[in-house]
This record gives C-alpha cells, structure tokens and sequence, in this order.
C-alpha cells in the first residue's frame, strides 16, 4: 500500500461522528470534484491518502463480503488503479455519508436519487452494478475498522468544542506553562528550550507523589518479637 499524498485539517464540531470514504478506480479521475461536494455538504476531510490496494489488501478490506458472487469482481475492482481515502467528520456522519453517496446499485441510484454521488460517478457494466464509484463505512463498528486499515494510530473519536479546549488548557496546561514561562524570563538561559523542557518535567503535575512518611510506614508494617513481661517470664 503506497502513500502519495496526504492533508490533514479538523475545526472544531460540537460533536461528531467519524467515517471512512473511498473515491473507487472509476471515479478517481473526479476526485477533485468529489471532495468539493464533500466540503459543501458540511463534512470535514480529517485524513486523506491516495493508495494502490493489492489485491490482497482489497480481499481483507472487503472481508464482509467474502463468500458472495460478487466477491472476486469486488477485489479485481478495488485493486485495479488508485483510490482516495478520506476520513470524514460530521454530525451523524456514517448515515450522513451514506445519504449523500446514494444506493450501492448504480441503477437504483440514478432511477431514484439522481442527485447522488454514486448516481453521478457510478458506472453500470455488463458485470452489474459494482463500479458505483464510492465507499463508505456501514456502521461506527466497521468505521472504527476500515479507518484503523488506512490510518492505524488515528484516534476515532469526537471532535471537541472550542470551550472543552479553552477549560483543558486552562485547568492542566497553563497551571504549569505560566509559572514556566515567567521563571524562563527571569532566567535568561543560554538554551532556553531545552530549560524549559526541563523545568516542566520538574513541574510535571501528573508526575506521581510519594508519601513523606513512607520509610516510617514501612518501618511500623514490621513484625517484631515481642519482649515478655516480668510477669510471663515467672509463669
């Protein structure tokens, strides 16, 4: 699986859904146009590569469909030139998604839902109705899987809000940045970056604490022969 190119960009959403889009073989030459229309539909392109799937890639992405007739046109397909792979974000962005690309059936999509991507970009053949142009994740369990196949360390979760973030920075990160800062002013280091990594590792709130009486509670845990009194010593 080759890597071409890649972007990555991720405003803030009050909450949203992730999903992984595929611009099939057929439809690469419009994928300019294709991502537009993404854009203007209120999506965010979190992730994208253009890869060449082997057909052994294409045979594991596809393993859902193992078994069926379709199965081997589906692999040869998939495997045949390069596709994009996009991973979206939005507001119930798997159905969302899924709404806008239109049936699987490129037939069914241009009876009716001419205004689709698949109605648009699909082809229909003499093999039927595989080469419908576009791909997408059927639920969030299939998405948290074919995004993990393109995108192995992509975190799949929701997008926060500007004032999650502004709350975050101000209850963890500014607490130990400012006095950081205002200590580096002061102290005018010859290599101020690196003092100041230190000094944050020094200052790391997380870091765990020890007891200050540990060595004296470790000492009570002891067992010790007790001294016999005067009084057993006669019995």
């Amino acid at each position: 699986m080759s890597v071409t190119s890649s972007d990555s960009q991720a405003p803030s959403h009050a909450y949203s859904e992730r999903t992984l889009a595929l611009i099939k073989p057929e439809a690469f030459q419009d994928s300019e146009a294709i991502q537009d229309h993404i854009r203007n539909n209120g999506f965010t392109i979190l992730a994208k590569r253009v890869v060449q799937l082997t057909p052994e890639q294409a045979a594991e992405l596809y393993r859902g469909h193992y078994g069926r007739q379709h199965f081997p046109h589906l692999v040869a397909q998939m495997s045949c030139g390069p596709i994009v792979v996009l991973v979206l974000a939005a507001r119930d962005c798997i159905q969302k998604w899924r709404t806008l690309m239109g049936p699987a059936r490129v037939a069914e999509a241009q009876a009716y839902w001419p205004d689709s991507l698949r109605a648009c970009y699909g082809r229909r053949t003499k093999y039927g109705d595989y080469f419908n142009g576009l791909h997408g994740s059927e639920n969030l369990a299939e998405a948290v899987r074919e995004i993990h196949f393109f995108f192995p360390n992509m975190i799949v979760g929701p997008l926060l809000r500007n004032w999650q973030i502004n709350d975050y920075m101000q209850k963890y990160i500014t607490p130990t940045l400012l006095p950081g800062l205002t200590a580096l002013a002061h102290e005018r280091p010859a290599e101020p970056i690196l003092w100041l990594a230190e000094f944050l590792q020094r200052h790391n709130p997380n870091e765990p604490k020890l007891a200050d009486k540990i060595n004296h509670q470790r000492e009570q845990q002891r067992c010790y022969t007790p001294v016999p009194s005067e009084e057993s010593i006669l019995k």
